[in-house]
């Protein structure tokens, strides 16, 4: 069988576009799961983190039991802490942290007695356990104001049941404004008595002549030389 050239020239033609759309689908292909993988080694780096999202109780920083509410977006963490003793004062915190390796990182910042406190604390997680376990640091008015272990398990996988502490801050704001007051006033009572009025002394002063010169009134002047 003899081909013309113009046959053999569209034989070709056919072949090389068969070729090329076959090569297409397969640069395709290899782009789709090139896609797939970052997508799959995206989501494999976030599950990496493990979770803390929950309802804690921290013992250690207090005599009694810290609550502490957890949030986390990736390795960030992020929420509220309160104390409620049965006898004292009653705080509220901030929490911000994040998941360093195998290690946690977590503040605590509340108002003590009218006093910033911050309470880094610097644990591991055990997953077998679930608990955090490690060491704090405080420190208020710039100085360090105590240091110690730590140990924290999770009560709560609801953060949304937290509810922060009663603290009767109106109550402390008064009392703090009458001994300011009670100060004030003492104050302008040692002021005043540091200086004496020379006209409640009028009387003694008019009818008391003799008393200062030391001579007698109505002498005079006779009894001098």
């Amino acid at each position: 069988m003899i081909y013309k050239p113009k046959a053999i020239r569209a034989l070709i033609a056919l072949l090389i576009v068969v070729g090329l759309g076959q090569l297409a689908v397969g640069s395709s292909d290899e782009i789709v799961l090139a896609g797939d993988g970052a997508h799959q080694e995206s989501a494999n780096a976030a599950s990496n983190f493990f979770t803390l999202n929950y309802i804690w109780s921290v013992s250690g920083l207090e005599p009694g039991q810290v609550i502490m509410a957890l949030n986390q977006d990736g390795k960030d963490l992020y929420g509220a802490a309160k104390y409620e003793p049965d006898s004292g004062q009653a705080w509220n915190a901030v929490v911000v942290g994040a998941i360093l390796g195998d290690n946690v990182v977590l503040t605590l910042t509340a108002l003590k007695s009218g006093v910033q406190v911050s309470s880094m604390m610097t644990g591991t997680f055990d997953a077998v356990n679930q608990t955090l376990k490690g060491s704090f640091l405080q420190a208020s008015c710039g100085n360090i104001s105590g240091r110690g272990t730590f140990s924290a398990m999770w009560i709560n996988p609801d953060i949304s049941s937290f509810t922060p502490a009663k603290v009767e801050e109106a109550t402390h704001a008064s009392t703090v404004n009458g001994e300011a007051a009670a100060e004030a006033a003492s104050q302008a009572s040692s002021q005043t008595s540091r200086f004496h009025d020379v006209h409640q002394d009028a009387d003694r002063i008019l009818t008391g002549v003799g008393d200062i010169s030391q001579i007698p009134i109505g002498m005079g002047g006779s009894g001098l030389p």
